[in-house]
């Protein structure tokens, strides 16, 4: 596992963007001709710093939780540096202690990424639509059961500051397998695979349009692979898919890698280029993304 990053690291990580940018302004100019005039330079620097105030937000939300953990400022001090909490939207249940687990598993497994644009971060910015998206997976009653069992997960871990949460998971097994349900419970949402993939998509994008985000086929596949893919670990082999079934009940297994199967060949088609008039290649579009609203227990009380 690897700890979050220090503030000064997401700093370095932002200004790289902003080169990055810059970057690729000036590569059409070098690749057609070799020299860059000086007209075309200073449209390059005009594109890099228009896009400075966007990441304006970026810096002042790092600070902020530099300030909220007492970490000191970004040199150093005494707190956790970098560590955020969970951030839940604020139409969402109160104490949602299962989109907290699960935020702390991206915050751990996936890096941020940022759009020089928009100056989007991503995973951050899908945080409230993916708790919502979540829980309209499942029956009220089934959720609060869930947080229920989270809470008494944080409760016996004695902490819920993510570094510290998966480092002691990793060393205890009887919490791991408690900390792997609700994990699991959400896989299994996605046994009409291609279906629930659609609607999960579907809604993800509606709970972000207003923040111009649009939540796409590599999003998708880089969300499941940080929320599931440490559970293919335990169904290589016979012995780990019987524990496993053992552990969240009979056919878990199968059904897990079924669900995997189906996720493997469908990124696998997304990868092939498609070819275009002329036999040249691009890179395949994403998929339209049809409305499934009622194939959902949330979507059914409506």
């Amino acid at each position: 596992m690897t700890a979050d990053q220090p503030p000064f690291e997401r700093h370095h990580r932002t200004a790289q963007a902003l080169v990055s940018t810059f970057q690729e302004a000036l590569e059409p100019q070098f690749t057609a001709k070799g020299v860059l005039s000086r007209e075309e330079f200073t449209r390059a620097m005009g594109l890099m710093m228009a896009h400075w105030p966007s990441v304006l937000p970026l810096f002042a939300s790092i600070c902020q939780s530099c300030t909220a953990s007492s970490c000191g400022g970004c040199g150093g001090g005494s707190g956790a540096m970098g560590e955020e909490p969970p951030q839940i939207g604020a139409g969402g249940r109160r104490r949602d202690f299962v989109t907290r687990l699960m935020v702390s598993a991206l915050r751990i497994r996936l890096p941020d990424s940022m759009d020089p644009i928009t100056g989007a971060s991503f995973p951050q910015v899908i945080l409230p639509g993916l708790q919502s998206t979540l829980t309209a997976l499942f029956y009220e009653k089934e959720w609060e059961a869930m947080n229920a069992s989270v809470i008494a997960l944080f409760n016996r871990l004695g902490t819920d500051r993510d570094g510290e949460v998966w480092q002691r998971l990793a060393h205890e097994e009887t919490l791991a397998v408690l900390a792997d349900t609700p994990f699991i419970r959400v896989m299994l949402r996605f046994r009409q695979f291609h279906q629930q993939r659609q609607t999960f998509m579907r809604r993800m994008t509606d709970h972000l349009r207003e923040r111009h985000f649009v939540f796409a086929e590599e999003h998708f596949q880089a969300l499941f692979d940080a929320l599931f893919g440490q559970l293919r670990d335990g169904l290589r082999t016979e012995l780990g898919r019987a524990r496993t079934d053992i552990q969240y009940g009979e056919g878990t297994a199968e059904a897990l890698l079924r669900i995997f199967d189906q996720f493997d060949k469908h990124r696998l088609e997304q990868s092939v280029p498609v070819r275009v008039l002329g036999g040249r290649q691009m890179p395949r579009p994403m998929l339209a993304q049809r409305s499934m609203l009622g194939s959902t227990p949330a979507a059914k009380r409506r």
